[in-house]
């Protein structure tokens, strides 16, 4: 079990996102392999068609400062009525980039795991 990085769900898989963290970009040059659940994908492939513009100081997953970011709202499950919180992450254009790159690759992988 890991924990999703945006939500904090743990789930059996995750999607595996490649983030570019400017604080471990030293001991990690080519990116850091983060976790995303799949409902955290869609909310983010939903983010990335619509780049809405918000303001906010670093960005969640990589924690870059100083650039665009755009809203992400994601769902939090939750034990009491109604079952879900709604929050809003804050991602740079990077990250959502990453996280479309995500999606992409699930959803062949569903479309091919249909075809079997």
């Amino acid at each position: 079990m890991a924990d999703c990085e945006l939500c904090g769900v743990a789930r059996p898989t995750l999607c595996p996102v490649k983030v570019d963290v400017p604080a471990y970009r030293n001991a990690f040059p080519t990116g850091m392999w983060m976790g995303i659940c799949e409902e955290c994908t869609n909310a983010s492939h939903e983010a990335n068609g619509l780049r809405s513009k918000a303001d906010g100081k670093k960005c969640y997953l990589c924690g870059i400062k100083g650039v665009d970011l755009f809203t992400t709202d994601i769902k939090i499950p939750d034990f009491s009525e109604p079952y879900y919180k709604d929050k809003s992450r804050l991602l740079c254009g990077p990250c959502l980039e990453a996280a479309e790159n995500a999606y992409n690759k699930r959803q062949k992988e569903k479309a091919h795991e249909s075809h079997h």
